[in-house]
């Protein structure tokens, strides 16, 4: 009786999540160097954050508005128990969206943690359509050791669109399968990025490298990080001053504000690659 009992609470308790996403180009240029086609969600990009609970359903009702491109969503990292038909690979695991066509994907998690999701048709998300998945867990061992969540995305950023480079990327005139050379690096789709934080504070900080192909070293400077999950997997707390993010990878860690209030941190990543040497950083502020 008892576990019946709880189980009717947990469905209950179940939310469902709905979004409307109308997938079509829009103009971006995040670095201030160049203006170029990018895939947005409802007319804007960066595209917008998916949250949920465990145990909720999520819907995403799409239409692609793209006009000369099919298109998918894999939400990276989500089992899709039972609902595999809707993983995203194209002609893999679902068909693709072609132009004009509408698509529901429609499933449950279970699963806590950080996550995102991304086109998963011709190499697509690299021109934008790509953005995190929080899967929030009410249940958390950790969620008495935070004030506050933040999120923050690493990635590479290409001026030209995919077609082109991928094209170049798998050709016999690339021999040694050399990878395309990003022309800048992103936090939060941006550079020059500033968060305001509260002296003393822990926060939880959700990072994921959404980027094509480069990996990244970030650190904080003058804060180590407590580790509490990597790739949507709960872990022992674990103390570092560098982690390391291949493209795709998440880990989520905290951060003790320092009780200095007049000096700005930098938040550093750095690409792991010989011939990418970009450095992007943006900078913690601490506030009273």
């Amino acid at each position: 009786m008892v576990v019946a009992l709880l189980g009717a609470i947990s469905l209950t308790s179940a939310a469902t999540v709905t979004h409307d996403f109308d997938i079509s180009w829009v103009t971006a240029n995040p670095d201030g160097l160049a203006d170029r086609p990018t895939i947005g969600i409802n007319g804007q990009w960066p595209i917008p954050r998916i949250q949920a609970n465990v145990g909720d359903r999520i819907i995403v009702n799409v239409l692609n508005s793209l006009g000369n491109q099919s298109t998918s969503l894999h939400f990276h990292g989500i089992f899709m128990n039972g609902s595999t038909h809707m993983d995203g690979p194209s002609q893999t695991t679902q068909c693709p969206i072609r132009p004009g066509g509408r698509f529901t994907y429609n499933f449950t998690v279970e699963q806590p943690g950080t996550y995102w999701y991304h086109s998963h048709t011709h190499g697509q998300y690299p021109d934008g359509l790509r953005g995190p998945l929080i899967i929030h867990d009410p249940e958390s061992p950790f969620k008495a050791l935070y004030d506050e969540e933040l999120v923050l995305t690493v990635s590479d950023w290409y001026h030209d669109q995919m077609p082109g480079l991928l094209s170049f990327f798998i050709s016999k005139v690339n021999p040694t399968g050399a990878e395309p050379v990003p022309n800048s690096a992103l936090l939060n789709e941006t550079q020059n990025l500033s968060i305001n934080i509260q002296a003393g504070k822990t926060y939880l900080f959700r990072m994921i490298n959404i980027g094509a192909f480069a990996g990244q070293y970030v650190w904080f400077e003058g804060h180590n990080m407590t580790i509490l999950e990597v790739d949507g997997v709960y872990t022992h707390p674990t103390e570092a001053s560098m982690i390391y993010l291949s493209a795709a990878q998440r880990c989520s860690f905290l951060i003790t504000a320092k009780e200095n209030t007049t000096t700005n941190f930098p938040i550093v990543a750095s690409m792991d690659t010989v011939s990418i040497s970009s450095q992007h950083i943006a900078c913690v502020g601490s506030s009273d």
